[in-house]
Order: C-alpha cells, then structure tokens, then sequence
C-alpha cells in the first residue's frame, strides 16, 4: 500500500485534511493512465511551502492556498472546469511520472517534463468528470499557446524553453492520442 504523508502548518490542518483528500483519486486517475506510483517504497508527500508548489521525487511542495484551480486565479482554463480541483496537486504531483520517474538529458528537453505533467492534468479532468470535459479543458490549453519559438531550446546552453513548453507539449501528447 502506499504510504501517504501531508506536512502542514497546525493552524492549516482543518483546511489541508479538506483539500488533500483529492490526492487518492489523482493518483488512481494517474495510474489508469500511464501506470503504478514510480516512488512507492519512498511514500507520496505534500508539504505546504510559502511559494506556489514544485516536484519533488515523492515529495510535492505544496502553496495553493487551499483552494482549487491556481491560485490566485478562479478559473485557470476559462472554461470552469479548473475551479474543480487543486492545480498544484494536479500538476505537481504528475511530475512523479515525468520529471522525476522519467526526466531529459538537457534542459532543452524540459517540455517531456512540463508537456507530460500539463497532458496529466487534462487526463484527470477526463477519468474525473468525462470525456466532453477534458474536449474542452485540452482545447482550452490553445488559447495560452504564443507560438513565438519552438519549445525545445537550444541544447547545452541551459536555456529554459518557453511558457509554450506546457500547452503546446499537452496538445501535441493529446494529438498523438488521438491519432493512435
């Protein structure tokens, strides 16, 4: 069995007991998909930190306020589905899977990481809520692509791709879905 573990402030206790309780279902979501845990004898964490949240193998930073979507925003897709559940527990915590199970040889390549972890959370969206839904969470990813440059940068500079590197990575992985 997994071993779950949250790291809370005291006085944030109540509200985390409230919001965490979406992590067991984003994890059966995850491993319909793409399969087990990768991290099960080191145990899944959230530990609540003064910044928005980041992966961490078996450990997810977690600042989202307690709220659902990505806060500060109400809405994070336009399309009210994102104010369902917590981004950062979402997004971060499919970095165990990409990112840190699965991680790239370059910088260059971070979009395998951003891509995944973006594509994971419209993958929830469907195992949770259905197929019509995740149609039009995916589609909602197009409007914050700009397009402006390609979202593998040049290799062996450490130069971080851009924004694009997590829409355009999600809506490739839900084209190549689709025509598989």
């Amino acid at each position: 069995d997994l071993r779950l573990d949250y790291y809370v402030l005291p006085e944030d206790l109540d509200k985390a007991k409230q919001q965490f309780a979406q992590v067991t279902p984003m994890l059966q979501a995850f491993e319909h998909y793409v399969g087990e845990y990768p991290f099960k004898q080191d145990g899944y964490k959230l530990i609540e930190v003064p910044y928005a949240g980041m992966e961490h193998q078996s450990a997810v930073a977690y600042g989202n306020h307690f709220v659902n979507s990505y806060y500060p925003s109400a809405d994070w897709t336009g399309v009210q589905i994102s104010p369902r559940f917590d981004f950062i527990i979402i997004h971060e915590s499919a970095h165990e899977w990409f990112g840190n199970a699965v991680t790239a040889a370059d910088v260059a390549d971070m979009w395998i990481h951003e891509g995944w972890a973006t594509y994971l959370e419209c993958l929830f969206v469907e195992y949770m809520y259905g197929h019509a839904d995740y149609l039009a969470y995916v589609n909602a990813e197009k409007n914050k692509v700009r397009n402006i440059e390609p979202i593998v940068s040049r290799r062996g500079i450490h130069q971080e791709p851009p924004q694009d590197q997590y829409f355009k990575g999600a809506l490739f992985l839900h084209t190549l879905r689709s025509v598989i």
